[in-house]
């Protein structure tokens, strides 16, 4: 198989300002550090300042930093690429080239059944948190009916 050419975005947002530096050149390290990806070019942002509403108050603001790296990579394999995607994340994907891909079916049960574990792994934690969610309210609502009891 010949190689893959992607156009790619990986963003990075938090706070503080430094966290947000640190963190997207540490990504950039490991990049760089991986054999299996060639990367052509490269543009990393500093970070940038944005409001965004509180979570819990959205009337109050907090300040989160974002930067994103801009990117053009080789893969050797449909499979890097793919592992690639589940290790950064990236928020999009051009693929330069080639025009079409011929691939051999272990070359995509392989990542597809990657993604299926990540899949099933997402699902339970989101059924855990729910779960969790629902005890909180549940003993939330016990104590409120228990000091009203006593009132």
């Amino acid at each position: 198989m010949e190689k893959i050419k992607i156009n790619t975005i990986i963003e990075i947002a938090g706070a503080p300002e430094e966290h947000v530096k640190e963190t997207i050149d540490k990504m950039m390290g490991i990049l760089k550090k991986n054999e299996k990806i060639e990367i052509i070019k490269q543009e990393v942002a500093p970070p940038k300042k944005n409001e965004v509403a509180h979570p819990n108050d959205p009337k109050q603001k907090v300040d989160v930093f974002s930067s994103f790296a801009e990117l053009e990579l080789d893969f050797p394999t449909l499979d890097e690429l793919i592992q690639f995607c589940f290790v950064f994340m990236p928020s999009s994907i051009e693929v330069i080239e080639p025009q079409e891909i011929k691939v051999k079916q272990k070359d995509l049960e392989n990542p597809l059944n990657d993604l299926l574990a990540k899949l099933h792994n997402q699902a339970r934690v989101i059924m855990e948190y729910d779960a969790l969610r629902k005890q909180i309210m549940a003993m939330q609502q016990q104590k409120a009916n228990s000091s009203q009891k006593e009132d």
